[in-house]
């Protein structure tokens, strides 16, 4: 009877698909892989296209995320299949670096698509320290359950017009699943590919903040260790947090919106991603979601979901994306009564610690993709330098009695989105000209050009004022990129530096992970790093700081 329902639905669901014009359909079937029978292990994917998903123009290409910067190892396809009416259906895996210059890895189709198209494989989790840091997306295990984003497993044909997919899970008793499109073990939804691959999903156990029976407002659903004290203590001030990054941005309070979070032992960093609707985040197990960090990062993914990007070369404009979210998370939660003076100034000094610090600060922002990964603290450069900037310029704005804001400046390109019209950095550029004026023109290229931003007492509100710091810019002492992880030797360690001073060795076996977020967002804070070294665990602890930079912070003037 259920089996039967079901059917019904999903055929009312593709009758209605085509009547719009979503003709091509997928049935996607999905079901977790154990080790003992207890804890997953990866996922098998069994779909099925509807016979004119090709239109009969021509071949297949098929889509599988890199997932870059994270960088996939392990968590690859395997067994493949796939078949149509007329048997085997060869996939061609392109090689070159000209096919594969894009994010996706591509498999081209040997020949056309005869009949409909059935599609199996397995993919394994992905390493739980990636081989580089990145977005939460990958293809991870919480609990007795799995969380990613769809493109973390999923091989799929490219497309270009928006098609009707049914996803059905196939979970233990107890279980559930919720993605960005909806709550549920078979949901239907219309979406673009690439939408589809950066849609969210928690599967298993789920521990929840939601009305299952209506799918608007705010909903929490969260994946891995026991929260469920935290969650009930934590989700009234997550949704307010919610509900006043929305109006200040003028979201709908009517459309869907989930904060998604997993748990496990992996990176110590916690860190999110955001995406239409939802964004999920990565909570380590040391840490508490009413941690006031762990909030704040959490408003600063959600204002990610309501603030449109502008069109450019990635990376380009990270300045602006970021740095309009690190700005406005502190703002808006302490302006809305949710965060105190004294936890407001912590974090805006310590962005600005992030920047003054920083001896990539004067990169000039077209070189900034070159640098983004290559250098300890240098995926910070456009975060704490946006930030800056938007402090800076609200600031001007008051001093030039400017009838916008930041905030209201934002709004304008947003809507200018959601009017169709494509925002950029000119869009940025020609709303300052005509809002403020030629000054805020020549700031912000400025800004562009790596010249340091210095901004004034009101720039963080009038009751506040500047003052400067001594200050050293932030040095490891030795060749690392973003992270400190487990396993690795130190590399290129200067001996006049204070690591070496300290005692740290060339070869020294790093034996504990380190997030260095709070190490850049302070001027003084010591660094210990456990080593192994001829079977011996060895704490070494230094000040990771070199020459002398200059710097500010700001403080009541009450």
């Amino acid at each position: 009877m259920m089996k039967s329902l079901r059917s019904a639905i999903i055929s009312i669901f593709l009758l209605l698909g085509i009547q719009q014009g979503y003709s091509q359909s997928a049935e996607i079937n999905l079901k977790f892989r154990y080790a003992n029978g207890v804890n997953p292990i990866g996922i098998d994917v069994t779909y099925t296209l509807s016979e004119t998903f090709s239109n009969s123009t021509g071949r297949l290409m098929f889509l599988y995320d890199k997932m870059y910067p994270l960088q996939r190892s392990s968590d690859t396809v395997s067994s493949l299949q796939v078949r149509d009416r007329l048997g085997a259906f060869p996939l061609k895996l392109q090689t070159s670096d000209k096919s594969n210059s894009s994010d996706y890895v591509k498999w081209s189709a040997s020949r056309a698509q005869n009949g409909p198209l059935t599609v199996s494989y397995y993919v394994p989790l992905a390493p739980r320290i990636a081989l580089k840091s990145g977005p939460v997306k990958d293809l991870q295990a919480a609990g007795d359950g799995l969380s990613g984003a769809i493109g973390s497993f999923l091989l799929f044909p490219d497309h270009s017009k928006k098609i009707t997919i049914n996803l059905h899970w196939t979970l233990n008793d107890g279980q559930e699943a919720v993605c960005s499109q909806g709550f549920g073990k078979n949901i239907s939804f219309q979406t673009s590919v690439i939408d589809l691959f950066e849609t969210q999903f928690l599967a298993g156990s789920l521990y929840s903040y939601a009305n299952n029976k209506i799918n608007t407002g705010f909903r929490m659903y969260g994946l891995g260790q026991d929260v469920n004290n935290e969650l009930n203590a934590s989700a009234g001030w997550y949704e307010m947090a919610y509900k006043t990054i929305r109006d200040n941005l003028n979201g709908s309070p009517t459309s869907p919106f989930y904060y998604f979070f997993r748990s496990y032992h992996g990176n110590p960093m916690s860190s999110g991603r955001a995406t239409n609707g939802s964004f999920l985040m990565y909570l380590p197990k040391q840490m508490s979601m009413n941690d006031e960090d762990v909030k704040i990062l959490s408003a600063h993914e959600m204002i990610h979901v309501f603030v449109s990007d502008l069109v450019s070369p990635d990376g380009l404009t990270d300045w602006y994306i970021e740095g309009i979210a690190d700005y406005l998370s502190v703002k808006l939660l302490y302006d809305g009564h949710l965060i105190g003076e004294k936890k407001y100034l912590e974090v805006i000094n310590g962005q600005a610690a992030e920047y003054y610090t920083n001896k990539l600060r004067s990169t000039p922002n077209k070189k900034i993709p070159e640098i983004m990964w290559l250098g300890t603290n240098a995926w910070t450069t456009p975060y704490c330098r946006g930030s800056m900037y938007f402090a800076d310029l609200e600031g001007k704005l008051r001093q030039h009695k400017a009838k916008v804001t930041v905030l209201s400046l934002v709004n304008t390109l947003n809507s200018m989105k959601n009017r169709g019209e494509p925002i950029t950095s000119d869009s940025w550029a020609n709303l300052l000209k005509k809002e403020a004026g030629e000054w805020a023109l020549t700031d912000y290229e400025s800004m562009l050009s790596g010249n340091l931003l210095i901004p004034g007492d009101n720039a963080f509100g009038e009751k506040f004022k500047r003052e400067a710091v001594k200050a050293r810019f932030f040095d490891l002492g030795f060749d690392y990129p973003k992270s400190i992880k487990v396993g690795e030797q130190i590399k290129n360690l200067r001996g006049d530096s204070p690591a070496a001073k300290a005692g740290l060795k060339e070869g020294d076996i790093i034996n504990n992970a380190v997030d260095l977020i709070p190490l850049y967002r302070s001027y003084s804070k010591p660094l210990t790093i456990y080593v192994k070294r001829n079977s011996k665990i060895i704490p070494i602890t230094y000040h990771p700081r070199s020459t002398s930079a200059s710097a500010y912070k700001w403080m009541s003037t009450r």
